[in-house]
């Protein structure tokens, strides 16, 4: 049978195993520093049944902070998330319906990439409003009603160009939207980058709704030293979460550093060693 004696030689809290049933003085080995000494297994100060299986040089690591730190910064890119897919399946709508007079900025390219001079641009239905590309196909329109606008650019051997665009109030401009133009005598078709965005707004928020609950779930875990697989996921899900948030990318790599610096702090029991 396996009890916990005092070792008189290493001074060490030590667990020996001696023959079963017996009584009285036995002689024990020490596993610590292998000398043999004597314990009175019927002596509860000397000798104590179902001793621990953990040997006393043995020392626990003590708890950091990390996992509930990282736990946090999950919690938050979660937050972040619900954020912006709340902002994109309500704010377009809700800028679709202001209606006030604002301004807007493009730049007409042609199949190089390279601006073209001279374009003239139009806004479908609003007669008055008419803008020319500058030398660097640039271009402004002013005292354009905020919202969804069809744009008509027209130029000298280049076919037509029916564009698509949404026009932010208060003259926020959107300066990288470009628009291409090919040669020819025809007919062309173009979507803005926000009209793209609005189109796919809702599948995208699900997106983000589902990446940043796997981060949420992945931070209570942390903060629980739970699952670290769960965890991991959890902090990977919110890294990729975070790309439509910006800070939820730096939040989530950071929470991955401190849980790839912690993993042992989620195991679940410590191993028994046998002597």
């Amino acid at each position: 049978m396996k009890g916990k004696a005092h070792c008189p030689h290493c001074k060490e809290s030590v667990v020996v195993e001696v023959p079963d049933y017996v009584t009285g003085e036995q002689v024990a080995t020490c596993p610590n520093c292998g000398m043999k000494f004597k314990v009175n297994v019927d002596e509860k100060y000397s000798w104590e049944d179902e001793a621990p299986m953990i040997h006393p040089s043995m020392h626990l690591r003590t708890k950091s902070i990390k996992p509930v730190i990282a736990g946090i910064l999950l919690v938050m890119v979660f937050l972040s998330g619900i954020m912006v897919s709340g902002v994109l399946l309500f704010s377009f709508d809700s800028l679709n319906s202001i209606n006030t007079p604002s301004e807007f900025v493009g730049t007409v390219v042609n199949g190089r990439g390279d601006g073209i001079e001279g374009i003239n641009i139009s806004v479908t239905g609003h007669p008055g409003l008419h803008a020319v590309t500058d030398s660097n196909g640039k271009f402004i329109i002013k005292d354009i009603t905020s919202g969804k606008q069809k744009l008509y650019l027209t130029g000298e051997g280049y076919n037509s160009l029916t564009a698509e665009v949404f026009v932010l109030p208060w003259n926020i401009t959107f300066p990288y939207e470009k628009f291409k133009m090919t040669a020819g005598n025809g007919e062309t078709k173009q979507k803005s980058t926000l009209i793209k965005v609005l189109e796919f707004g809702p599948i995208l928020s699900a997106l983000i709704i589902l990446f940043s609950t796997v981060a949420l779930v992945g931070g209570i875990m942390a903060i629980m030293r739970k699952h670290y697989t769960i965890v991991f996921i959890g902090a990977i899900f919110g890294i990729i979460s975070g790309i439509f948030t910006i800070i939820g990318i730096i939040l989530g790599i950071i929470a991955l550093v401190l849980l790839l610096l912690s993993k042992e702090e989620f195991e679940a029991k410590p191993k028994e060693v046998k002597y």
